[in-house]
């Protein structure tokens, strides 16, 4: 090989390992976004109600999957501990595919505010 393409092919191959490290740099999970091997979740908000649905506006660092719809058979349960625009913890399981919801409720929580 003569020195040009030797030196060419060398630049080709530090581009590409330059990029495959920043590729790699950048494909860290955020952890908004990894879903937990059991389905079991731990999600604290604001209850809410949107189109007739009950959900929770999570917190900002909770799950992306913490506004799953909370089904009617435990709705009166829900809002006997957290009224709609209280503060609420719930845990339980999550399942979906698109549009989630929440398919075991195991705890709800109304948590004390901070003074």
């Amino acid at each position: 090989m003569n020195r040009i393409a030797g030196l060419a092919m060398t630049g080709w191959v530090v581009t590409c390992l330059g990029a495959s490290a920043t590729l790699a740099a950048t494909n860290k999970t955020d952890p908004k976004f990894v879903w937990p091997k059991d389905n079991r979740f731990t999600c604290r908000g604001v209850m809410a109600e949107e189109q007739g649905v009950l959900l929770l506006t999570p917190d900002q660092n909770m799950l992306t999957w913490s506004d799953a719809d909370i089904d009617d058979k435990d709705r009166i349960r829900v809002l006997k501990v957290c009224k709609l625009g209280d503060r609420c913890e719930i845990k339980g399981t999550i399942r979906g595919h698109g549009t989630f919801g929440w398919v075991e409720i195991n705890s709800i929580v109304r948590p004390v505010s901070p003074r």
